[in-house]
Parts: structure tokens; sequence; C-alpha cells
């Protein structure tokens, strides 16, 4: 379970995964490939060497043939730090080490993390708050931009930042969502992608929220502002 899944044409690979029965994750990398002749479809399965040991881990693409890999578990409750950068070309898979963002205090010393794939190389990444929050099971949020493969002299010198200059331990941290980046260019993104946050929107600041997004056979009203 838990297992990292990425599609190239017609090859996906499968990283990693927990293995429930003995509570490991062994560092398995398969390889299907999906051949359409006419008829039926014929799937082969291939095991690989140089498989990761990682669990719940998130993925988005950077480029046609680039993908990078953030978070996850690599055993129970022990956040797995790295990011690796996945290139995918013909029947080749290669995995190598990234240099890793310059991570909160929060993120690092929090137990569980969560998020998914934005889309055009950005990671949503969430944490439960603490017990400092006024709202006991608030959770708080951040927007990873990865940039897509670069020079070693240029990725060397890339740095890390985060919007906010106040130290954690001094204030309520993550008051709304924050954004850092890392191995990007500033004009990587357009800033129309990303939704910011704008505290002129908020009416009432105590009472956060949502726009819920349905798909065509939901009956819950699209128009309706959901509490946080």
């Amino acid at each position: 379970s838990f297992h990292v899944s990425i599609a190239r044409n017609d090859t996906i690979y499968i990283l990693g995964g927990h293995s429930l029965e003995n509570n490991i994750r062994p560092p398995n990398l398969y390889r299907l490939k999906i051949d359409l002749p006419l008829g039926s479809p014929a799937v082969s399965c291939t095991i690989l060497p140089g498989g990761i040991s990682v669990s719940s881990a998130l993925v988005t693409q950077t480029g046609d043939k680039e993908f990078v890999m953030v978070g996850g578990y690599q055993c129970d409750n022990q956040k797995r730090m790295f990011c690796n950068t996945i290139t995918l070309e013909d029947n080749n898979i290669e995995i190598v080490e990234r240099e890793t963002p310059d991570w909160t205090p929060d993120i690092k010393h929090c137990k569980i993390w969560f998020g998914s794939d934005m889309g055009n190389g950005a990671i949503l990444l969430g944490i439960p708050g603490d017990n400092r929050q006024l709202i006991s099971d608030a959770n708080y949020f951040y927007i990873l931009r990865c940039g897509g493969a670069r020079d070693e002299e240029e990725e060397a010198a890339q740095t890390c930042s985060q919007t906010s200059t106040e130290d954690p331990g001094d204030s309520t941290p993550f008051e709304d969502s924050e954004e850092f980046c890392f191995s990007a260019e500033a004009n990587s993104f357009d800033d129309d992608d990303i939704d910011t946050y704008n505290e002129d929107d908020e009416e009432d600041e105590s009472e956060t929220g949502y726009w819920i997004t349905c798909s065509a056979n939901c009956d819950i009203d699209i128009n309706t502002w959901v509490p946080f």
C-alpha cells in the first residue's frame, strides 16, 4: 500500500510502498509496460534495481520527462526529508537525490505531513497544528514550487525561501498559507496559476473556509462556502 506511481506514454513505474503484513517499506521498483495490439492489451511487469524505501510520497511533473518526488515516510512516524528527481526516457528510469528545501522548524518537528500535486511543478504540503493554536484540529499549509532540470552550477546556487521572516517560536506560525520555493526560478511559474490568499476577501477572519469543487454527479451545492 501507499506506493508511488509515475506514468509516461505506455509505461508505469511503481516505487516503494508499505507492506502492511510485516510493517516494512521495501525499496521496490517495478515497470509496467502496456502494449495495445489488435485484441486484448498486453501487460508486462519487470522488477528493476535501484528502488527507494518510501511510502506516501508526493510527485509532481516538472518537465516532459522529469518528475520530482517530495515527502513521504521512511518508517513509522519518521518522515523522509529527502527529495528526488526522477527522469523517464524510453524504457529507462533514473532517480537521483536533489537539494532539499530549507524546511521550517514546524515541518521538521511534526510527525505527520500530507499533501497533493497541484500541477505545473507545485505541491501542496500540509501539517497538523499544535496545541498553541486556538483551533486544536487546524492544519497549516505550504506550497512547494519545484523547478525543471538545470545545470549543476545553477542548481547548487539555488536557495529556498519562506515568505515569513518571523521566528515561529515568537508568534503563531502559519497564520495563513505560506509559500516557499526550491530549485526554481521566480519566473518559472505564472502568478495567475497559483491562488494566493487575500485577507481583504475574508470579512470574518475567525471562520476561514474553502470553495467546494464537485464532480458532475455530486449533490453538494458547489457555491457553498465551507468553514475550514
